[in-house]
């Protein structure tokens, strides 16, 4: 049953935003000479790792996510190897484990997406701080151990935001005298440097979309009451969304199911004190003040990004990456917590009467608190998982492109056209599903890869279909005898029978008269027209 289960959700269509970044994959070398239309912001390491997969299992929904799937064991064994730093072996798998069934991480684990394997490399990078503040490592190991920290930018796109404040713990530490202070210096301006790199030459230019409505919606206003409310809510979003996820596989949402009534502000109030206790608890060593920072600094960063318009702040799915270590720092409170409440013993092996009846009172109500806010995660992890087993069977937002696709190469020539009606601006970015089905996915049946793909030279991606929006499109395709109309769902999933006669009238104004029209569930419509049956109007 979970093999058929997993199998299925790896090798299920893309839906919403994964098929475009399969094409932009699919584009191999040539995805760098055109950074700035990029539909998402990517790292070079990420994608460099799906091209890797794309050359070696084919271009595919399974093999395509399959790296991001291959993540999930490795997380939970970093995760794991991490926590034993300052938690016994046992509250350290416990803490792995919870991650791994934690919504967010599952689901986008199961996607083309990148923002699981991020959490990997925030846990890769504090790890290897860590081990960089050895003071055993000759002069090119302690350089290697940096110029792998920069590295971890590389790959992942928000790890800047974990690896700054790091680097700048880093400077703190060596000005007030260690060790190899100069090469500490030199070590920390080359991870600098490599991370600055990235960013300048590969991360801005993708930024067209930091104006999209998903950024723009989580960017801080300005006005300094506005600012604070805006702060404290994006701070707040991580209390109790953070542990109970949200279900994978909507049509067009990710929903999550938190604990109804007192239950959900009784496991906001134990998360908020577990983490304060990990604070305190974890700045009393080196290693957990290097914890702290790294938490605390991307949040931070997040804030003064999301006030630039850069970067998006809150609890959503591009900043899940510091999850693990919000783990990690919760488990760490948590157990600081019980040893304070379960108090020392005297010299004599014994505690004072006095101090027993005070703790064991305080501890019971931290123990029926404690137990509260499991069950109410438990439930509304059981609830998402079942949500996501549900919405497994169910269409997907988008998922249809792959058929309507194989439709278009089984009934199409090379000299048809195809119009993609996006109302999304822009529409070029919505183009790109289609194009991957056309001409770059390699798991058709024989009888549709038989068939020669429609070139993206004759698709046009459009806001609506109106004379001014195809007219020279049409005009330089005149042999062209049919036309592939895809029409999305427009905000809100409707399909507006106004907009999809627009498009008709629009076209038979060219000759073009609808022959056949085909209804995508949870996509749209595939409407096929051709120059026959009708005259000009």
């Amino acid at each position: 049953m979970i093999e058929f289960f997993l199998r299925h959700l790896l090798t299920r269509p893309f839906y919403y935003d994964e098929a475009s970044r399969a094409y932009e994959i699919a584009q191999g070398g040539t995805f760098l000479s055109h950074l700035d239309t990029a539909a998402a912001p990517l790292s070079l390491g990420w994608v460099s790792i799906e091209n890797a997969a794309r050359l070696v299992l084919g271009n595919t929904e399974a093999a395509l996510r399959a790296p991001m799937f291959a993540v999930l064991p490795v997380l939970g064994m970093a995760t794991y190897i991490l926590s034993r730093r300052w938690l016994g072996p046992v509250v350290s798998f416990c803490v792995a484990a919870l991650l791994l069934v934690n919504g967010w991480i599952l689901n986008y684990a199961l996607q083309l997406k990148s923002y699981s394997y991020e959490a990997l490399f925030a846990v890769a990078a504090l790890a290897v701080y860590l081990l960089a503040q050895r003071t055993s490592w000759r002069r090119a190991e302690l350089l290697g151990l940096y110029a792998a920290l920069g590295l971890t930018c590389v790959f992942s796109l928000p790890n800047l935001l974990v690896v700054g404040p790091l680097l700048g713990l880093d400077l703190i530490r060596t000005i007030r005298g260690r060790d190899l202070g100069a090469w500490r210096i030199a070590g920390a301006a080359l991870a600098g440097a490599i991370a600055l790199v990235h960013y300048v030459a590969f991360v801005a230019p993708q930024a067209g979309v930091a104006g999209t409505g998903f950024f723009t919606a989580n960017y801080a206003p300005y006005g300094l009451g506005a600012f604070t409310r805006f702060a404290a809510t994006g701070f707040g979003s991580y209390v109790p969304l953070a542990v109970i996820g949200v279900a994978g596989g909507a049509a067009n949402s990710a929903p999550s199911y938190p604990p109804s009534g007192a239950a959900d502000y009784l496991l906001s109030a134990v998360l908020v004190v577990l983490l304060a206790a990990g604070v305190v608890a974890a700045v009393r060593d080196a290693a957990g003040r290097a914890l702290v920072t790294a938490v605390g600094g991307a949040l931070l960063l997040e804030l003064a990004a999301s006030g630039a318009r850069r970067w998006p702040f809150g609890l959503i799915r591009v900043n899940i990456f510091v999850l693990p270590l919000l783990y990690v720092l919760g488990a760490i409170g948590a157990v600081w917590l019980a040893r304070v409440l379960i108090g020392e013993r005297g010299g004599d092996g014994t505690r004072p009467v006095s101090a027993q009846r005070w703790r064991v009172a305080t501890l019971m109500v931290a123990a029926v608190a404690f137990i509260g806010a499991a069950a109410g995660t438990g439930v509304s992890t059981a609830r998402t998982l079942a949500e996501t087993t549900r919405l497994a069977a169910e269409p997907t937002w988008w998922g249809a492109i792959r058929a309507a696709v194989a439709e278009a190469r089984l009934a199409g020539a090379p000299d048809d056209l195809v119009i993609i009606r996006a109302d999304r601006s822009p529409p070029a970015w919505y183009a790109a599903p289609w194009l991957y089905y056309m001409d770059k996915y390699q798991g058709y049946p024989a009888a549709v890869a038989a068939r020669p793909p429609i070139p993206a030279s004759n698709t046009l991606a459009v806001y609506r279909v109106t004379p001014p929006a195809v007219a020279r499109f049409l005009a330089a395709h005149p042999g062209s005898r049919v036309v592939f109309l895809l029409e999305y769902l427009v905000p809100g999933a409707t399909f507006p029978q106004s907009l999809h006669e627009e498009s008709l009238r629009t076209l038979a104004r060219y000759g073009y008269c609808a022959a056949r029209e085909i209804p995508l569930r949870y996509t749209g419509a595939l409407t096929i027209v051709r120059r026959t049956g009708c005259s000009r109007r």
